[in-house]
């Protein structure tokens, strides 16, 4: 026996029918998670220039394209999350390297001072006496900048604000040293390390001028200090330091550089014209061949303005590291998984 169903009836049961089949083709599509993506879908369709999702979603493939372009997303993160990683920890490194993090030393006023004494005592011994042309000679009362901590220690208190200075200070002169070292002069040229200021002065307070002008806000996770280096040395030597500093591992910039020589005029024109001539077209060179100069090759135009001079060197560099250095725990090799 049939029972007839109103209008009604059959537009409900049309309707029904139709809700299942569009549910089984979101989930034969692949639409179920729609929801899910549409974020990560405006931000490809943002990235592309576009305004509304529906851009990409709404063409033959659009899903399955979108859900590829998300992955390749997460791994172009992953990727720039890597290579910042592996530009910031050898930086955070050094930071603490210089810092003593976890030393004795950057906590202790009296083992900072043994330290203080040591590194001197380095310096002293690497040192030339007056007058050597092949070793940095340092003045009398060189002391690494911290000459009021000669005869006491600091308080502990001062201390971690002191570490950061003991050892980047060491590090300028040992740079210095290696430059005069390595560098091959056309003259041989005395070099004297005069002076070495670092952030913290007398009694380790704030020194004038210690602190770089365009240190960063307190809000910054890094810190920028100045430390300010006079002595002299020939062209070449300061060439080879300068390179030295904006090579090392520690971050050094150089800030502000201010050279003096000996002469007291600026060459004549006609003086140039033969100073930048080879050695052998000129008759000094072959008596007294000019600095850096070789038997073919001009010489390069600051070994010409300085000639056998030497240079009164006052340099600015400023030392960048982070303000705190999260502790790097190691379990004990013997330790297995």
């Amino acid at each position: 026996m049939k029972i007839p169903l109103e209008r009604s009836q059959i537009l409900f049961l049309g309707v029904a029918c139709f809700a299942v089949v569009l549910c089984v083709a979101f989930g034969w599509w692949g639409l179920g998670g729609l929801v899910e993506v549409s974020n990560l879908g405006q931000e490809i369709a943002d990235r592309k220039g576009k305004n509304e999702v529906a851009d990409i979603l709404g063409r033959p493939g659009g899903i399955s394209e979108a859900k590829k372009e998300i992955a390749q997303l997460d791994q172009l993160y992953v990727g720039l999350g890597k290579q910042e990683e592996s530009l910031i920890e050898p930086w955070r490194q050094t930071t603490s390297e210089a810092t003593g993090n976890g030393k004795d030393w950057a906590k202790d006023g009296n083992k900072w001072k043994d330290l203080l004494v040591k590194y001197n005592d380095e310096i002293s011994k690497k040192s030339g006496k007056v007058g050597d042309m092949k070793k940095v000679t340092i003045a009398s009362n060189f002391y690494l900048g911290l000459e009021d901590f000669k005869q006491k220690s600091p308080s502990d208190d001062q201390v971690p604000k002191l570490a950061a200075q003991l050892s980047v200070s060491k590090r300028l002169v040992d740079l210095l040293f290696a430059s005069k070292e390595k560098t091959r002069e056309g003259y041989p040229t005395a070099c004297v390390l005069l002076k070495i200021q670092g952030p913290m002065g007398q009694e380790g307070g704030v020194s004038e001028g210690g602190k770089s002008k365009g240190k960063p806000s307190e809000k910054s996770d890094i810190t920028r200090e100045n430390y300010t280096l006079e002595f002299e040395c020939s062209p070449e030597v300061l060439y080879a330091y300068l390179t030295a500093l904006t090579k090392d591992s520690w971050f050094f910039i150089p800030t502000n550089l201010s050279l003096e020589n000996e002469k007291s005029t600026f060459p004549k024109r006609s003086e140039l014209v033969g100073l930048f001539a080879p050695p052998q077209a000129t008759e000094t060179a072959a008596t007294e061949p000019v600095r850096g100069s070789s038997n073919s090759v001009a010489p390069p135009l600051l070994l010409v303005l300085a000639g056998k001079e030497k240079l009164r060197v006052s340099l600015q560099v400023d030392f960048v590291g982070w303000k705190s250095i999260p502790n790097i725990k190691t379990e004990p090799k013997d330790k297995k998984p």
